[in-house]
């Protein structure tokens, strides 16, 4: 395990959710830093935001998604467009779930 000096650490913002930089999320998920970067190109993660250092910041959604984009390559064989296709969908259903429990 790296040590504290050698890995940077998540910070808390303003609103005190915990903020990731690149780093610490590809170390949090196991992922590489440009198949990260490619998720977010491909648009499944949303864009970044970026510290006053202007690096790439992610938030906990962000590490959610990712580990739901990882989870869906590793065990279900999924390519970019079924990626699409099942993130659109899960997006959906919860768009759907929040306007049921606004009716109840």
């Amino acid at each position: 395990m790296s040590s504290a000096h050698s890995s940077p650490l998540p910070y808390e913002s303003a609103e005190t959710e915990t903020r990731y930089s690149l780093e610490v999320i590809a170390e949090l998920t196991g992922v590489d830093t440009a198949t990260i970067l490619h998720y977010r190109e491909a648009g499944f993660i949303p864009p970044a935001e970026r510290s006053p250092a202007s690096q790439a910041i992610f938030d906990q959604e962000d590490l959610r998604q990712l580990r739901r984009i990882e989870h869906l390559r590793a065990n279900c064989a999924v390519n970019d467009q079924g990626l699409r296709l099942i993130l659109n969908l899960l997006d959906e259903v919860e768009s759907l779930r929040q306007q049921v429990r606004q009716r109840w």
